[in-house]
């Protein structure tokens, strides 16, 4: 077996490969960052090879360029490599060279690259994510002009249409009217990209069903369905709940120390912040309507729990039910899901 680091560029990759028998640099070179040119280094070299470089924009072509030349192709999580990014003679070829020894080592954190459709949906996914929040800080920028301006307004009326005029004619000279008006031009540019990106979505996510069956749980919309189809990809990558939890966002973090518990268990801060934010929007969504999941947030409240653990517990359980749902090919059935007892009762 021979494992060939890669620290990949947008023109060059720096290609180092070890044999991991004796441990030696049998190839070192610099090679076009080609899906030809590296299928035709990387498979001329004889015998069994993985490839390991870390995750950024290149890695799914790469993943697919070495698809059945190479054994495995691994794409590592960057910020976790302190090897690299740390030492002092950070360069191209010690980084590939030292991916190899991390790699070999087991202490590369691996990232899942999805197959189509699901690469798109995410990539689609992602552009809509960002739109949303380049209109919330171009909603911000308004607010922020009108009270530098020291005109009040009250909620989002400031936005609409029939007031816009009497906002700029507010404004105290002409520089800041056509601030104003650029903002007021930019967000409706940014809603009507938004309308074509779900569009977009839904027409690619057509011919995922699972993204149906989601919809069936109480607070899951169109938008939760594709964003967690477009992130989970694949439930059985997830060996337990745990896992799949702590992926959402919604693990719990508990420092241990002397093989003992220290301190207060805690909300986790890792995971997929894309895949958090929607469950959380669900879960509020979810417990304003007559459901089992709104009882039984009602249920954790009664018992003691903080708002936020209830509303964080109901985000948990809509993902597990979601991913259910997506592995067994079924609908939401209410009546299954899990009720906590009354206080005090037995």
């Amino acid at each position: 077996m021979k494992t060939i680091g890669l620290d990949v560029h947008k023109d060059w990759c720096q290609l180092t490969a070890m044999d991991d028998a004796s441990g030696e640099v049998v190839l070192a070179l610099k090679v076009r960052s080609d899906p030809e040119e590296l299928q035709r280094v990387i498979g001329g070299l004889p015998g069994q090879k993985r490839v390991v470089m870390e995750e950024g924009t290149m890695s799914a072509w790469i993943a697919d360029a070495l698809d059945g030349a190479v054994e495995e192709v691994v794409s590592c999580d960057p910020t976790v490599n302190a090897l690299i990014a740390r030492a002092e003679d950070h360069n191209d070829e010690n980084d590939a060279q030292r991916l190899i020894t991390l790699c070999r080592a087991g202490a590369l954190r691996a990232v899942y690259t999805p197959p189509e459709p699901y690469r798109t949906l995410r990539s689609l996914v992602r552009y809509d994510h960002g739109l949303t929040r380049e209109i919330t800080r171009t909603r911000n920028q308004i607010k922020g002009l009108c009270r530098r301006a020291a005109i009040r307004y009250h909620g989002i009326g400031v936005y609409h249409a029939r007031n816009r005029d009497a906002v700029a004619e507010r404004l105290p000279n002409e520089a800041l009217r056509w601030e104003m008006e650029s903002l007021y031009k930019r967000l409706d540019f940014l809603r009507i990209e938004r309308v074509g990106a779900h569009r977009a979505q839904s027409r690619w996510a057509r011919s995922l069903p699972e993204t149906q069956r989601m919809q069936s749980v109480p607070g899951v919309g169109p938008i939760v369905a594709r964003t967690l189809a477009a992130w989970v990809a694949n439930p059985g990558r997830f060996k337990s709940r745990k896992a799949l939890s702590a992926y959402g966002g919604l693990g719990v973090s508990q420092p241990v120390t002397h093989w003992q518990p220290t301190g207060k268990a805690a909300a986790s801060r890792r995971g997929q912040r894309e895949v958090k934010r929607v469950l959380f929007l669900a879960a509020a969504a979810a417990i304003q309507g007559d459901n089992a999941l709104a009882l039984r947030y009602q249920r954790r409240l009664d018992a003691g729990w903080e708002r936020r653990k209830a509303i964080r517990d109901i985000a948990r359980s809509i993902l597990f039910i979601a991913v259910a749902l997506w592995k067994h090919e079924t609908e939401y059935q209410d009546e299954l899901v899990h009720i906590p007892s009354q206080p005090g009762n037995a």
